[in-house]
C-alpha cells in the first residue's frame, strides 16, 4: 500500500511534538534521570522533520544539511539521556563527533543524491547500534521492562537505516527526494513514527519503575545504614518462623547493641556516631551468609536473623562478629579514629515452643541486656 509522504511526515511532526512536549513536562533537571535530554531529543526530531519536509520551499542546505543535521543530534540527545540516567559519563566528544561529521559531509554531498542517502543512514545507523548496546549492557541493572520498549524502538530504527542503504544499492527509487511518495518512504516513516512512540513510552516507564523500585527501597530499608528496617525484618522473621515451626528447623535471632553509644556521640558527634552506625552494618554485612538478614531494630540496636542455625552455630557467628567490631576502627568526621564494643543477645527458636515473633525478640533483647549487665563487649544466650 503506497501513502502519501507529506502526510506521512506531516503525522512524524505532530507525533514527535506532543511526546516531546509530554516529555518535557514530566522533567525534571533536580532528577537527573535523562527525561530532558530525551525532550530536547524529540523537539529536535520535530524540527528536523519539518526542515526536511519543506524541501523545495526552502534553502536546500537548511532543508537537507541542517535538518539531516538534527536528525544525528537527535540521535546524541537521546545517547546523552540514557547515559544520565544509567548513571554513567559520557565521552562528549564520541557522541556528538557523528553530528559534526555528518553536517560537514552532507555540505559536501549536495550534488550526489545517492551517496547523502547512504551517508546520512550510515551515520545514523552507528549511532542507533550504540544506543542499543548501552541499553543491553545496562539490562540486568536496569529494573522493569520499560527497556524492552526501548530495545524495540531502536532496532526498528536500526533496520529501517539498514534498508534504506539496502535500497540505495539495489533499487532504483529515488530516495534522496523525502517527501516523494514511494514504499520506501512510506515504510521509513510508518516504522519511524512507530520506534518513536515505542522510545518514548519505554523512556517513561523506565523512569517511573526507576522510581517505584527506589520507593519501595526507601519503604524496606533503613537510609542511614542500608539495612533492612524494621517492617522488613518483622515480615522476613514472620516467614522464617512459620517454616521453622512447620519444619522443625533451627532459627536464631541475635540482638547487638553498642556499649556506650551515647559516649560515642559526645566525643566525637552525631555525624560520627552516624557513621559508627554505618561501619557496624558494614561489620554484620561482612559475617553474614545469603540467607540471613540483618536490620536496623532501632537507635543503635540490629537485630540478625539467622534461619537453619542452631545456638552453637550462632554463638560462633557472634563471637567473631563481636571481635571484629573490637578490633575495627572507625574514622570521626574530623579524621580521629572511633573504637567501640557490642554486646550481643542470642535467643534460638526451642524444638518444641510454640513462641511468637514478640517473644523471641523479647528473649534475644533480654539476653543482649544480660551482656551489658555481665560487662558488655561479650555474648550471652537465652
Amino acid at each position: 500500500m503506497l501513502l502519501h509522504t507529506p502526510s506521512l511526515m506531516l503525522v512524524n511532526i505532530a507525533v514527535t511534538a506532543t511526546l516531546g512536549l509530554s516529555l518535557a513536562a514530566v522533567a525534571s533537571r533536580t532528577r537527573r534521570d535523562g527525561l530532558t535530554f530525551w525532550a530536547w531529543a524529540m523537539a529536535t526530531h520535530t524540527l528536523s522533520y519539518t526542515l526536511l519536509s519543506l524541501r523545495g520551499q526552502i534553502s536546500d542546505v537548511v532543508s537537507m544539511v541542517v535538518g539531516t543535521g538534527l536528525l544525528s543530534a537527535t540521535m546524541a540527545l537521546f545517547t546523552e539521556g540514557l547515559y544520565q540516567f544509567q548513571r554513567r559519563r559520557p565521552t562528549r566528544g564520541l557522541v556528538w563527533s557523528p553530528v559534526v561529521l555528518l553536517v560537514v559531509a552532507m555540505s559536501f554531498l549536495m550534488e550526489d543524491p545517492k551517496a547523502r542517502v547512504v551517508l546520512s543512514a550510515l551515520i545514523l545507523l552507528v549511532q542507533s547500534v550504540v544506543i542499543l548496546v548501552l541499553l543491553i549492557q545496562k539490562h540486568q541493572d536496569t529494573v522493569g521492562r520499560g527497556q524492552y520498549f526501548e530495545m524495540a524502538g531502536f532496532a526498528i530504527l536500526i533496520l529501517i537505516f539498514v534498508f534504506r542503504i539496502v535500497g540505495a544499492f539495489a533499487t532504483s527509487t529515488d530516495l534522496s527526494s523525502i517527501t516523494a511518495s514511494n514504499q520506501m518512504q512510506t515504510g521509513t516513516f510508518l516504522l519511524s513514527t512507530i520506534a518513536l512512540v515505542l522510545i518514548c513510552l519505554g523512556l517513561v516507564v523506565m523512569t517511573k519503575e526507576r522510581a517505584d523500585a527506589q520507593n519501595l527501597d526507601m519503604a524496606l530499608h533503613d537510609a542511614l545504614t542500608g539495612l533492612s528496617n524494621r517492617r522488613l525484618i518483622v515480615e522476613t522473621l514472620t516467614q522464617h518462623l512459620a517454616q521453622a515451626q512447620r519444619s522443625g528447623r533451627a532459627l536464631t535471632l541475635l540482638m547487638i547493641d553498642i556499649d556506650f553509644f551515647k559516649r560515642v556521640n559526645d566525643t566525637f558527634g552525631h555525624q560520627s556516631g552516624d557513621r559508627a552506625l554505618r561501619g557496624l552494618a558494614d561489620c554484620i554485612r561482612g559475617r553474614l551468609r545469603a540467607q540471613d538478614m540483618a536490620g536496623r531494630w532501632g537507635g543503635e540496636e540490629f537485630l540478625v536473623v539467622l534461619p537453619d542455625t542452631d545456638a552453637q552455630g550462632a554463638v560462633t557467628l557472634a563471637e567473631q562478629l563481636r571481635r571484629t567490631v573490637e578490633q575495627a576502627r572507625f574514622e570521626a568526621t574530623d579524621g580521629r579514629t572511633m573504637q567501640f564494643t557490642i554486646s550481643i543477645g542470642l535467643h534460638t527458636l526451642p524444638a518444641s515452643a510454640a513462641e511468637s515473633i514478640d517473644d523471641m525478640v523479647a528473649a534475644a533483647d533480654k539476653a543482649m541486656y544480660m551482656a551489658k549487665q555481665n560487662g558488655r563487649n561479650r555474648v550471652e544466650s537465652l
